[in-house]
């Protein structure tokens, strides 16, 4: 399922002519913060060409291009990072040392508890990527993307319960760049192309909204190869469905999370306690879990930058490491944590290239990328039911909270159904379901065998970068819904 670039990777040939950094100046540049006492730095770039454009009731609030580009030089002092970020490039030859200083006044102000920051060793690399699109979305007219729009909304309005509409269009060419003391010398490149609508319906009194979003990484394709009718048609019969929906049960019951919720499910309950600066700062359920049995055997999360036309996908992360599928939990058991070479080192784990950040002017977190539970050994949706008296069937997401010390969430799905005696029964709505992220987990008793990344995401960890979930339909034997 799972495709590491295969027809989309080019070796040293960019989408662009050469670099947009001065590899010269920027070599001298983390070569003179070593002289200054610097024990490791590097000056990372990101170019980001894109365009946002929104509708209301077919007409077009905005459509803007844009083009941002931003850089930051990061020193390791004494244990501490010193930190400048512009949007200046040229500017940042006159900031080494008061960087290199910034980063020794961090060190000398470290509370006694904190650890030094340590960087765990990688392969150094020199190798440009680039991930070609089939239609590059730069030379797409502005008014070829507003028209995707216009259709979308038409394609919509086809119930007189209908009573607006909001789309929107976005993309982005992503351009990196990096160049280290430890002679790391990349950049690389992808897109990324989206479309959303959100719709709101009245009858009688009673108004509902349903939001959908499609696209991933890639040009206009994403796009093109997606049926905007049959997506225009689901969100609408789900937005009239649901304004004469029932109101959801609540109590212990089976539950049978959709693909798209399944998703979010292991993304913000199970993903985000899996990244390693988390563990570290003691705020993760899984702290001190390594190794350890922690569900249902029945389970394999993996974390999968790589995986073609996911939204979360992207070549080499923002420590200059090329990525790779990552597994982390087989059959149950937790193997590792997401990571980068700060917290890799601090766990004494092997660094897997979880380094994102937001933009050229923001530090690299540690972040999911494509965050899937694998398929399991039902056929399909069907014999999940069949086991089912009483229960719920819930799909999508409308947001929730997670507190990921505690190992605890809150999800509020966007449709769902009453399941009886292995049927799905009357439509639900305002369907939520809570509890503990290591008890459900351990309660999972079925999936369907085909797993897929369900709708484009965004995740905000004081950044906000794109993502990629989803997995198979799952069954969960005991769960608590409201």
């Amino acid at each position: 399922m799972s495709a590491a670039s295969g027809g989309r990777s080019d070796t040293d040939t960019s989408l662009d002519d050469g670099r947009l950094m001065d590899q010269e100046m920027a070599t001298k540049a983390v070569e003179k913060a070593i002289e200054y006492g610097a024990s490791y730095a590097d000056i990372r770039l990101v170019s980001n060409q894109n365009t946002s454009i929104s509708m209301r009731d077919g007409k077009v609030r905005n459509a803007i291009p844009g083009h941002d580009v931003g850089a930051t030089l990061r020193c390791l002092v004494d244990g501490s990072w010193g930190v400048y970020s512009t949007s200046d490039v040229k500017s940042i030859t006159s900031q080494v040392e008061s960087t290199v200083r910034l980063g020794r006044q961090v060190a000398c102000r470290r509370a006694s508890d904190q650890h030094e920051v340590r960087l765990a060793e990688v392969p150094i690399s020199t190798m440009d990527v680039h991930w070609r699109p089939q239609q590059d979305i730069r030379y797409v007219d502005i008014e070829e993307k507003v028209g995707v729009l216009a259709e979308f909304d038409s394609l919509i309005r086809t119930d007189d319960r209908i009573i607006s509409v909001n789309t929107g269009f976005s993309d982005e060419h992503v351009h990196s760049e990096l160049i280290s003391s430890e002679g790391m010398d990349r950049a690389w490149s992808f897109q990324r192309t989206c479309t959303n609508a959100i719709v709101t319906g009245r009858e009688d009194g009673d108004v509902a909204s349903y939001r959908t979003r499609v696209g991933g990484v890639g040009g206009y394709e994403a796009i093109e190869k997606v049926d905007i009718q049959e997506v225009a048609q689901n969100a609408t019969r789900s937005t009239i469905r649901i304004l004469s929906a029932e109101r959801s049960p609540s109590g212990r019951m089976s539950l049978i999370a959709d693909p798209d919720l399944t998703g979010v499910y292991i993304h913000e309950a199970l993903g985000h306690p899996c990244e390693a600066d988390l563990v570290a700062a003691g705020d993760s359920c899984l702290d001190g879990k390594l190794g350890e049995l922690i569900g249902s055997s029945k389970v394999t999360v993996i974390d999968d930058p790589t995986w073609e036309g996911g939204h979360g996908s992207f070549p080499v992360d923002d420590e200059g490491l090329d990525t790779a599928s990552r597994t982390l939990i087989e059959n149950g058991r937790l193997l590792t944590y997401l990571n980068h070479r700060e917290s890799a080192a601090h766990f004494d784990i092997e660094v897997n290239g979880a380094a994102r950040a937001q933009d050229g002017l923001h530090h690299p977190l540690v972040r999911m990328s494509n965050t899937m539970i694998m398929g399991g050994a039902h056929q399909d949706l069907d014999e999940l039911l069949e086991d089912v008296q009483d229960g719920v069937y819930a799909c999508g997401t409308r947001g929730g909270q997670v507190d990921t010390g505690r190992g605890s969430f809150q999800f509020a799905a966007q449709e769902a159904w009453r399941i009886r005696d292995g049927e799905l029964a009357e439509p639900l709505k305002d369907v939520s379901v809570s509890g503990m992220t290591l008890s459900i987990l351990k309660n999972v008793d079925g999936l369907t065998k085909d797993a897929e990344l369900a709708s484009p995401g965004f995740c905000g960890k004081g950044q906000v970068v794109p993502v990629g979930d989803g997995g198979p339909s799952m069954r969960i034997k005991d769960a608590l819904v409201g």
